[in-house]
């Protein structure tokens, strides 16, 4: 799974760090998941000024984004306040990014990719309930050695 930073370096700014993942993808080597409330954020932050986006700008990222993800749905019980997560579950400083370590911990994603150094710093602590934190450097070389 992707956080909102990455989304918008591959499908914004054709960022070439993420070229391995767009050849993944092509190649449908990998499958991407999201949550609403992950698709809510990056519809809100397309509309931050900084990106100079159009509403037909925003509107087709989202369709591109929306056609190469599977969206699953919070588990029972589970919310934004409630994220369900075990007692020492490594928590973000920044707590809007607890979402996305959810997302990943409860549907058992075989990584998260982020390049916020909050989420990178919890790399080691996560591993230890399952959950992979990588960087887009780190993605592409998995990508790259699983095409071997």
């Amino acid at each position: 799974m992707l956080d909102t930073n990455i989304v918008l370096d591959w499908l914004v700014f054709e960022d070439a760090r993420l070229s391995e993942l767009q050849r993944a993808w092509d190649e449908q080597r990998l499958e991407l998941i999201t949550h609403v409330p992950a698709l809510e954020e990056l519809r809100r932050v397309l509309t931050y000024p900084q990106f100079k986006l159009s509403e037909g700008e925003q509107r087709v990222v989202l369709e591109i984004y929306g056609s190469r993800v599977r969206v699953t749905p919070l588990p029972d019980g589970v919310t934004m306040e409630r994220l369900g997560m075990p007692t020492g579950f490594p928590r973000c400083k920044d707590c809007d990014d607890d979402h996305f370590l959810a997302l990943a911990y409860h549907h058992h994603a075989d990584a998260i990719v982020s390049k916020d150094r909050a989420v990178l710093d919890l790399a080691k602590r996560a591993r230890k309930f399952g959950v992979t934190v990588l960087s887009p450097l780190q993605l592409a070389a998995r990508l790259s050695e699983a095409k071997v």
